[in-house]
Parts: C-alpha cells; sequence; structure tokens
C-alpha cells in the first residue's frame, strides 16, 4: 500500500468481543473504505455475542470466508459476496462457524455530515441487501487501484452503492459468473471511459457497442444492469456535470449548453434543473452561498 495509509492493522479489542482489525484503503471528506477481518489464529466466538453497530452509517461487503449475523429475531450465514448494513443506534449480534474461514469485509463508511436524502434511504433498507451484478461489479471497483481523482472517485462510487442497493430488491436478474462478471465489467468501464473523455461527441448505441465488440442489444442490457441507467442517460448526466463546471467557471447560459454537446437551450435547461434542482442561470449565484456543493451532489446519481 502507499501513499498517506500505511500496511499495518490498527487492533480493536474490548471485553466480551472477539478481536478484529481494520486497515483504512481510500478516504475522503466524506467517505471512508476500510478492510475489516480478524488476526489469525484468534479464538472466535461460534456464539452471538452483542456489538453495537456502528456510530455513523456503513455498507459491508465479504470479500471472502463466513459469519453469522443476528438482528432481533432474524439470523442470516454470509458469505463472500453478501452486503449488509451498519446502522447506528442498533445493537447486532455475531457469531462464527467452526472450521470455516472468518469473513474479511470492505466498509463503506459515510462521514456524520450525511445528507438527510443519504440517511434516509439507509434506514429504509433491508439490513441485508438482495445480492445483484450491479453490486457485485460496485464491489468489484472498490477493491480496483485507487483513481487518479481519489476524492471524487470514492464518494461517486458510495453514492452509486446507495442506488444499487436502494433498487436491488426488484433487480431478480440471473447473477453473472465471476468471471462473466468481469468480462462485462471490461467492456462497459471501456465505453465509459469513451463517453467521459468527450461526452460533447454523439455516442450512438450503435458505435458504442461496436467500440467494444457487442450486439447493440446485448450491451444496452448489461450497461443498464450494470451501471443502474441506459447509455443515453449516463451521457446526459456527463454533460450536465461538464456544463456545472463551465457555469461555475464564469460561460455563459448559452454557450455552456452547445460546448457540451446540448442541441437545444430549453431542453438543457430543463435537464439542468431537473439533475441540479437549480437552472443554469443561478449557478455563479449560488456558489456564491455557503454551501459548497451543488444539489446534484448530495442526490444519487
Amino acid at each position: 500500500m502507499t501513499g498517506r495509509f500505511t500496511d499495518h492493522y490498527a487492533f480493536r479489542v474490548a471485553l466480551n468481543v472477539e478481536p478484529f482489525r481494520v486497515r483504512t484503503l481510500r478516504q475522503t471528506q466524506r467517505v471512508s473504505l476500510a478492510r475489516f477481518d480478524h488476526p489469525p489464529g484468534a479464538s472466535l466466538p461460534c456464539t452471538f455475542s452483542a456489538h453495537e453497530a456502528a456510530e455513523e452509517f456503513r455498507i459491508n461487503a465479504v470479500e471472502r470466508g463466513w459469519f453469522r449475523l443476528k438482528y432481533g429475531r432474524r439470523q442470516w450465514n454470509l458469505g463472500a459476496g453478501s452486503i449488509f448494513l451498519s446502522r447506528p443506534g442498533d445493537e447486532y449480534r455475531y457469531a462464527h462457524l467452526k472450521h470455516i474461514e472468518p469473513d474479511t469485509c470492505l466498509r463503506v463508511e459515510f462521514g456524520a455530515a450525511l445528507p438527510a436524502e443519504l440517511a434516509e434511504l439507509l434506514k429504509g433498507l433491508p439490513l441485508v441487501i438482495p445480492t445483484t451484478n450491479r453490486l457485485a461489479l460496485l464491489r468489484l471497483q472498490l477493491c480496483s487501484a485507487p483513481s487518479p481523482d481519489l476524492e471524487m472517485s470514492l464518494d461517486a462510487l458510495a453514492c452509486e452503492l446507495v442506488d444499487a442497493a436502494v433498487n436491488a430488491r426488484n433487480d431478480r436478474r440471473h447473477l453473472y459468473r465471476q468471471e462473466q462478471l468481469k468480462w462485462y465489467a471490461q467492456k462497459i468501464g471501456a465505453a465509459r471511459e469513451m463517453m467521459q473523455a468527450d461526452p460533447t461527441v454523439q455516442h450512438s448505441l450503435w458505435h458504442l457497442s461496436s467500440q467494444v465488440a457487442m450486439s447493440p442489444f446485448l450491451f444496452a442490457r448489461v450497461f443498464r444492469e450494470l451501471v443502474g441507467m441506459p447509455p443515453h442517460r449516463y451521457l446526459v448526466r456527463l454533460r450536465l456535470q461538464r456544463a456545472r463546471d463551465l457555469l461555475q467557471s464564469g460561460m455563459d447560459v448559452t454557450d455552456a449548453c452547445y460546448a457540451v454537446g446540448f442541441n437545444n437551450l430549453s431542453h438543457f435547461t430543463r435537464s439542468f434543473r431537473g439533475s441540479f434542482g437549480i437552472p443554469p442561470s443561478k449557478v455563479k449565484e449560488f456558489a456564491k452561498t455557503t454551501v459548497p456543493q451543488l444539489q446534484e451532489e448530495t442526490r444519487i446519481p
């Protein structure tokens, strides 16, 4: 591990609680990503022991191993790929399974300044989230090497993780095998990079799918499944984000509209308001207030 985080683990052991260790992998002002597991050879209880869930909201993903989770009268055996929440004020009970590898988990923790909208969404979710292909992809991305734009990438991934968890109950698609998921992730990731490189280009479904060697139908279906929105909506979002940056830098509304690839000023204005909650003409005025971020940054993408 390089950068500001060291390779050693911080051990946290309390009375009547099995030992575990936490290593911070990435951190921004709003979100932190950590990996936690148990020291090799540690004596872990096979009967339930009580823990306070968390001081802040967390989304946890089991990377490998198993453990048992109990909340109220419900119990779950959670293994690799399982996604579960930790919520402030809750008390959970944990236990381990004899002769089975204990759990290693990734933990995405939201800071104390979590927007109320996100907090309400997390409160309304089930404790254990149904596994979907989109959640599996996001787990792979969390494990990947840090992005050059670390703060933006981790914050965006955390919000996408919440969005995927919210929509998991309605997703009944067949789960991809690990290798198949990685193959699709590479193809869809390449298409996203093309759009991100220049969102002003008229990226058609046929052109994008041909560039990644997929049929248009399969590309559209897999893109929506893994990204959470169809390709054209993803492109519009990129254009609106680019327009926001141009407007904040002082560009005129009309010039920003055409500079990012919109052909109609009215459509641009409606789309911008729908995404950010304010008309594009108010961006500079909004930027002068004490609120540092536009509304879109606290919304689910």
